[in-house]
């Protein structure tokens, strides 16, 4: 029999795989999701597509895209939003575009409409990620101007301490949002390994289509340090 230190250590081991796996998914999925809002955004401004005279055109897109795609976050103030997210960083430094590509599309939107700067947008992005923000999180640092002051803000919690459970909560909400099960097409409830397999799918295909560089080993790949690694 094992003593409960010993059941706990493993409890907590299998936790803290259980919340790495979900927020490395949420995260790939994000990715897959922000690469087709940064293609529409990219089809719409290089069509030249503009408020006012392409309002119809939005408008007749959206109507036509829902049909096709129900649940997605096809709306036409949100094919804005992907034209007014390519727009801002098509020209940006590849580093802060590596960077919001991982964010949830809803964090996106709120870089969009609180920050103008790209030094600013790389930091509350680059923090987003370390620290696992949630939205609102990131909209009170944004209000506190903490890329301005961040040495002065004060040390609310121990990062290092709750860090796990601030991802737990971000990968929550990224697998819950609408944007990402639209964007996997489901529109009723579905089995655990459905969803996996849906997934999969997506990310499967979105490597593939990066060629060389990039490969795709396989679901549930665990991956090993050589620390590990037996003889």
């Amino acid at each position: 029999m094992l003593s409960e230190k010993q059941y706990s250590e493993i409890y907590n081991a299998a936790v803290s795989e259980i919340k790495a796996a979900r927020a490395a998914i949420a995260h790939q999925v994000n990715a897959a999701a922000t690469s087709v809002y940064w293609n529409l955004g990219k089809l719409l401004s290089e069509r030249k597509i503009e408020k006012g005279y392409g309002a119809g055109v939005v408008n007749r897109l959206s109507v036509d895209l829902k049909t096709e795609f129900p649940d997605m976050g096809l709306s036409p103030r949100n094919l804005w939003n992907m034209k007014r997210f390519y727009e801002r960083y098509y020209l940006s430094d590849p580093k802060l575009q590596r960077s919001v590509a991982v964010l949830p599309w809803r964090h996106n939107l709120l870089l969009l409409e609180k920050v103008v700067d790209d030094k600013q947008t790389l930091f509350y992005a680059q923090k987003t990620l370390e620290l696992g923000w949630s939205r609102d999180i990131l909209l009170n640092y944004i209000k506190a101007d903490a890329y301005h002051a961040e040495r002065n803000l004060p040390k609310s919690y121990n990062f290092q301490a709750s860090l796990p459970e601030l991802l737990a909560e971000q990968a929550n909400d990224m697998l819950k949002s609408t944007y990402n099960l639209g964007f996997l097409g489901l529109i009723e409830k579905v089995k655990e390994t459905e969803l996996e397999r849906m997934l999969i799918g997506k990310i499967r295909q979105f490597i593939l289509e990066l060629g060389k560089g990039f490969t795709f080993i396989g679901n549930q790949y665990r991956l090993r340090s050589s620390a590990y690694r037996t003889s």
